[in-house]
């Protein structure tokens, strides 16, 4: 019975009204029967869904401060994401992302640290491609990611 109420309540305070259907996502809440507000929602739910990066990395700054020998030739306050580890199989494997690499660079927009590489890649969609600047030990290299 408490379940019922508080599912009600919900249903009041996110829809304004208690009438039925009420179809709710984390984004959308439609009261009634909306044919064109449904279309859009399914479109939404329903599009390509991008695959993720697949890098374990961490703000190069922080990084290189705290394990200046992983630095080796680059500089240790280096902006960037200092790649830990490469997921297997994914975008960024496959682009020739590697373990020890700093992404400097993604779509020709400066990477800070993991937030800034978080925001651009957010803005990707599925079947996009990024051109990524990475630094290796060995010099400067521009890699293409298919997502």
């Amino acid at each position: 019975m408490s379940q019922d109420y508080d599912a009600a309540m919900e249903m009041v305070q996110r829809s304004g009204q208690q009438g039925v259907p009420v179809i709710a996502t984390a984004d959308d809440v439609i009261v009634g029967f909306d044919q064109v507000r449904l279309s859009q929602m399914i479109a939404r739910v329903n599009r390509p869904k991008r695959a993720p990066l697949g890098v374990l990395g961490a703000n190069a700054r922080d990084y290189l401060a705290r394990h200046p020998e992983a630095a080796g030739s680059r500089p240790i306050d280096t902006d960037g994401v200092f790649v830990g580890d490469v997921r297997p199989g994914s975008v960024a494997e496959r682009a020739g992302i590697r373990k020890g690499d700093i992404l400097v660079g993604f779509t020709n927009k400066r990477v800070k640290d993991m937030a800034s590489l978080d925001r651009l890649v957010e803005l990707l969609g599925a079947g996009s491609s990024a051109s990524v600047r990475v630094l290796r030990e060995d010099g400067d290299v521009v890699v293409d990611a298919q997502f």
